[in-house]
């Protein structure tokens, strides 16, 4: 029986292990300036996404997304799965959110979506701060409580560089919605601007 457990056991780890080193390398090829403590000064390329507005809180909507985003991914052959997957709040009144999925292609070779809620747009290279969440993204009072544990220290890296923010936390979601939440790594970003440069 132990033996049973664990080949089982070994199972699930392989599987993990497979699925999360698939999906990191799908994540866009960022460059890492300096670090500041548990915060990266970052620099992604330009990214070609396909975006989508959704309501709800930020499980229902990353659910909701997903599954719009995947069906476009999958109905153009781009790929199976819409990832990574950035989380952006539209309005701290009202549950809207900005989802979208990094393009594996350049925006003028993206297929048209057939939904016409998906949009196509480009992501300049920018600059960000960012800090790497192990865990869970929910309940929204945890991911929110996260969020805003983040911002002073974000405050005092921008004085540092005399940069400025340019958006609210943004969550990257690298991984599906369903691995469980015990294997789940984001990026929690902020987008900043490149006065230092």
């Amino acid at each position: 029986m132990l033996y049973v457990l664990l080949f089982l056991a070994a199972l699930v780890i392989g599987f993990i292990w497979h699925v999360r080193r698939h999906f990191t390398a799908l994540t866009p090829p960022i460059r890492d300036d300096e670090r500041h403590g548990n915060f990266t000064v970052r620099r992604y390329p330009k990214m070609a996404v396909a975006e989508v507005r959704v309501t709800g809180s930020a499980s229902l909507a990353l659910r909701t997304a997903t599954a719009l985003l995947d069906r476009y991914f999958r109905e153009e052959r781009i790929a199976r799965f819409a990832l990574p997957l950035f989380a952006e709040k539209v309005d701290s009144a009202d549950p809207i959110w900005a989802m979208a999925a990094v393009l594996p292609m350049e925006l003028e070779a993206a297929p048209a979506p057939r939904n016409k809620s998906i949009q196509l747009k480009e992501i300049p290279a920018h600059r960000a701060i960012a800090r790497v969440l192990h865990g869970p993204v929910a309940p929204d009072e945890h991911l929110a409580r996260v969020k805003a544990e983040m911002i002073p220290s974000v405050n005092d890296i921008c004085r540092q560089l005399e940069c400025h923010k340019r958006s609210t936390v943004i969550t990257m979601h690298r991984y599906p919605w369903w691995l469980p939440s015990l294997f789940r790594v984001s990026d929690l970003v902020v987008r900043v601007t490149d006065d230092a440069c």
